[in-house]
Parts: structure tokens; sequence; C-alpha cells
């Protein structure tokens, strides 16, 4: 499995969206250091991405999918939490931009407890998924310091 920007992300998570548009579900929280971290889940797959916003609509991060073939105890935590009414835009290289609009969940607990119970190697991945995204946000420079 390969990280991968939010961009390539949202474009894999569209061609399965378009072959089969339902049962999708989306769970959003903060993690320890400040960051988004979303789950997304059809019943096929799960993908983690962990964004931060350069507008109000506009994620920048990476993700990965992570998980085939979703379990119970990932579908109940990715109903847990306050409802979240999100739209998004992500700009596609070749493409137009993607929209993704829709209302999921909203919970840190919730994002926190789907660590615990999705492998030991999550704890890898977390890690390797935030310096990414650091990395990221140096370069767009979003966390350069204002003057």
């Amino acid at each position: 499995m390969k990280i991968k920007s939010v961009e390539e992300i949202i474009a894999e998570i569209k061609e399965c969206y378009d072959q089969e548009p339902e049962g999708w579900k989306l769970l959003r929280g903060r993690d320890r250091a400040g960051h988004y971290d979303t789950y997304i889940m059809n019943k096929k797959n799960l993908w983690q991405m962990k964004t931060e916003f350069k507008t109000p609509f506009q994620p920048k991060g990476v993700g990965i999918r992570i998980m085939d073939k979703p379990d119970e105890e990932v579908e109940v935590l990715m109903e847990k939490g306050t409802a979240l009414p999100f739209g998004e835009i992500y700009q596609q290289r070749k493409n137009h931009p993607i929209f993704a609009l829709g209302i999921g969940r909203y919970s840190p607990k919730a994002t926190s407890e789907m660590k615990g119970i999705l492998s030991s190697k999550q704890e890898e991945l977390e890690k390797n998924l935030s310096e990414n995204l650091d990395k990221l946000l140096f370069r767009e420079g979003i966390y350069k310091e204002y003057l």
C-alpha cells in the first residue's frame, strides 16, 4: 500500500463510487497534532486521509486505502459522532475537479478508537501519514510563518 495525495485518493474513491454509489460513510476527527483524520468507507474498502485545509473547501493532505471488506466493528465506529455536512473540492491533474458533498460524522473519539482496532501496523502508518502531511504543508507554504 502506497501513501498518495488526497487528490489521488479521492479519484480512486470516485471510481468506486461511480460503480456503486450506495452505502458510503465518512467519519472525521482530529488527531493529537490537530490534523484532520478522515475515514471513508464503502462495503468493500476503507480509506484514511490526513489533511489540513488550504481554504475552507480545499483540503491538502495524504491518504491510503487501509482495509478491504471492513468488518462490523469498523462500521459501528463510522456511525458515531455528530452529523457533519461537508463540501470539498479536489483538483485533478488531467480532469475536472472532483466535488465531494454529503453528510458524514464528526468524532475525534471514534477516529481515535478506529486506530486502536485497525492493526498493530496502524501506529507506523499514522507516523508515516503525519510526516508526509507535514512535508506537503511546508512545500505548499501552509506552514510558513507570517511576518
